[in-house]
């Protein structure tokens, strides 16, 4: 029996570590898309510096990386890994979201789900969940919800509203 493309395929766990590196980065760096240090990237994730320096030595290494890496300067995503950063980013909030609205989660409850299943939701499954939910643009905690284009409204700080 073949399996149709829009099936989602599990990914293996070493795509989950490399996605929460992305995420990680993406919000370290914020807006300003700063570099972000290994001891810095190491506190987020709670891993030992070395492994930090080991991964980011590797993904920057890789054809088509998703970062970019100099050694006592830091890290910084490249385009793609931005791109990715912000699906994943995209994925946790819309999973929030729907948790809180649709399935009654409390807010203390949210962020733990989500980091579970970000990683594994399909293009088509994100697309009727923010559907389903109006499409809103911002999660239960005031966070801008990227757009299916990759990109992020500009957050207004005082009002925690997305423009």
């Amino acid at each position: 029996m073949a399996i149709k493309e829009s099936a989602a395929v599990p990914r293996p766990r070493e795509s989950e570590s490399v996605d929460d590196y992305l995420k990680a980065i993406y919000t370290l760096s914020g807006d300003t898309q700063r570099r972000v240090g290994s001891k810095e990237l190491a506190d987020r994730l709670s891993v030992a510096p070395a492994s930090v320096t080991n991964m980011l030595q590797r993904l920057a290494a890789a054809q088509d990386s998703l970062l970019l890496y100099e050694r006592h300067h830091g890290v910084v995503l490249s385009p793609a890994g931005r791109k990715r950063a912000l699906e994943l980013v995209r994925h946790h909030r819309l999973i929030e979201t729907f948790l809180y609205e649709v399935l009654g989660y409390e807010v203390d409850e949210l962020h733990e789900e989500a980091e579970r299943l970000e990683h594994f939701i399909s293009e088509k499954f994100e697309e009727r969940m923010a559907a389903k939910l109006g499409n809103p643009k911002a999660d239960p905690h005031g966070h801008c919800i990227p757009a299916m284009d990759g990109t992020m409204p500009k957050q207004h700080r005082v009002s925690c509203t997305c423009e």
